[in-house]
């Protein structure tokens, strides 16, 4: 699936750019930045993938899990790079009275990458269900927004039509500088939603407060039969995978066998499981209270 998102990110690059020649369109230039840094990101998805494979060694004793977020981390800083470099070309055309791109050309474009976008989303969300990877699940999010945004693209171009046959040629110069700023309005919440979530995970910062709450209350209930005088859970969430330090404070005469810690450690996984990945859970068995405290 990975190669196949390549070519067809490779694809949408040539179309782009030999469109945005053509037609002399800003907007459809942007487009075609986004699926060359769609190429870059699918070469360093495919290589990510391939590490994750790998198993866990002594430079990466907790795997590769954080190549995940460092990744989506630099997807969403390159392309807020990008979209405010054509914010700025765009006011600048504004400024300057705007420009005139074939809109009939701008408008076959924009229906074709949109197909082929939508079309390859689609393909890459199913795999991404498959297989529950969520390099995959991001990367089909990514084919469906630039979808969207095609779809933008061929009705802008489809209103300059209009103008153009009502000749009102003034208002048509300003389509594709305005069209460029209404798609970065559009594409901006996306990478930095993608670029945020990365920088939180890299920074071990911990989930939202309902899931915590969730993976605490499960928690609680399996170690339950330990008779715990406390249970703390120290919780991460990488996308779907879930790590979990739980220690357990007990009385110090207490006297828990190493099977029966087993059982319930695999039954804490196994209810979590239902919701999430369960990558780590480590259980802590202690009756020192200073052991695994966090502060409010």
């Amino acid at each position: 699936m990975v190669r196949y998102s390549l070519v067809m990110n490779v694809v949408m690059v040539v179309l782009s750019f030999v469109f945005a020649i053509l037609t002399g369109s800003n907007a459809i230039l942007l487009d075609g930045f986004f699926s060359l840094i769609g190429v870059a990101q699918v070469v360093a998805m495919g290589s990510i993938m391939r590490m994750q494979g790998r198993p866990d060694d002594s430079r990466h004793p907790f795997g590769f899990s954080s190549f995940v977020p460092l990744l989506n981390s630099i997807r969403g800083l390159t392309i807020l790079a990008v979209c405010g470099f054509a914010g700025f070309q765009a006011v600048l055309s504004i400024i300057n009275g705007g420009d005139h791109p074939d809109a009939g050309l701008g408008m076959i474009y924009g229906a074709a990458a949109a197909l082929g976008c939508l079309f390859t989303g689609f393909v890459m969300a199913r795999a991404a269900r498959e297989l529950g990877n969520p390099l995959l699940k991001v990367d089909s999010h990514s084919w469906l927004i630039d979808g969207f945004y095609s779809l933008v693209v061929s009705v802008a171009f489809g209103i300059a039509m209009i103008m153009q046959s009502l000749e009102w040629t003034t208002a048509a110069r300003y389509v594709d500088p305005v069209l460029v700023l209404v798609l970065l309005l559009l594409a901006i919440p996306w990478p930095w939603g993608v670029m945020r979530d990365g920088v939180r995970e890299l920074l071990l910062i911990g989930p939202p407060e309902g899931i915590r709450r969730q993976v605490i209350e499960q928690v609680n209930d399996v170690m339950s039969s330990l008779k715990p005088r406390d249970v703390i859970c120290r919780i991460l969430l990488s996308h779907d995978q879930l790590y979990v330090m739980c220690h357990v404070l007990v009385d110090g005469d207490a006297v828990i066998s190493v099977t029966e810690i087993d059982r319930v450690r695999q039954a804490a996984m196994d209810c979590l499981g239902e919701h999430h990945t369960v990558s780590e859970f480590d259980l802590i068995i202690t009756s020192n209270d200073e052991y695994g405290r966090l502060a409010d």
